[in-house]
């Protein structure tokens, strides 16, 4: 018997998923069917341009049942397309389209891209360096592109900071250490006897 939280569960990830829909059909001007059908076809062609550990960080960020829709049908013992250009990826999401003649191949892909650039624009960043050139020109830099910009800058900005503490912290044991013979007075003398200066 399903439980309530089950249930709620499971009502979410409906929801969620609904909502990646009707982002697509904003963005393509397709209908909810149509916007279906693209994001499919997209997410798997871009399955087949990517490795499987690859394809399993991307789908780590999806919804559950967008999820479903990225791995349906994958076989991740098959050989990666060698077809790495726009022309295939284009022919790719053609067929997983359902190979119709009407449905506009350059817009689904620049509709589906830009929400995935939204929605999970960290794993997409990495994904879309290893697109090939051409198919690159598809994909809006403002939100991946900046993210990985700035981890990147975090993570020097962080580095540095580290560095710095280190550097400050021996800094103040090298003080420490010159502190005792910094601090006596003029006449004051050594352990073993008068300053050098005054024997």
């Amino acid at each position: 018997m399903t439980s309530q939280t089950d249930a709620g569960l499971f009502d979410a990830g409906v929801r969620e998923a609904h909502d990646w829909i009707a982002e697509v059909a904003r963005e393509t001007g397709l209908d909810e069917r149509g916007a279906l059908r693209a994001l499919r076809a997209v997410l798997r062609a871009l399955r087949d341009e990517t490795t499987a550990r690859q394809n399993g960080h991307l789908a780590a960020e999806m919804p559950t049942l967008i999820r479903g829709l990225f791995f349906e049908g994958w076989d991740p013992g098959r050989p990666r397309t060698v077809e790495h250009d726009r022309a295939g990826f284009f022919h790719r999401v053609r067929v997983y389209a359902g190979d119709d003649p009407a449905f506009d191949v350059a817009n689904a892909t620049r509709g589906v891209f830009r929400v995935l650039e939204r929605r999970i624009p960290g794993p997409m960043a990495q994904i879309v360096r290893m697109l090939p050139r051409d198919l690159r020109a598809l994909w809006t830099p403002s939100i991946a592109e900046q993210t990985a910009e700035r981890h990147q800058r975090l993570v020097g900005e962080e580095r540095v900071a580290k560095q710095g503490a280190l550097h400050a912290e021996a800094g103040h044991e090298r003080g420490a250490a010159m502190a005792p013979h910094q601090n006596r007075a003029p006449g004051e003398q050594h352990r073993g006897g008068p300053l050098p200066n005054q024997m």
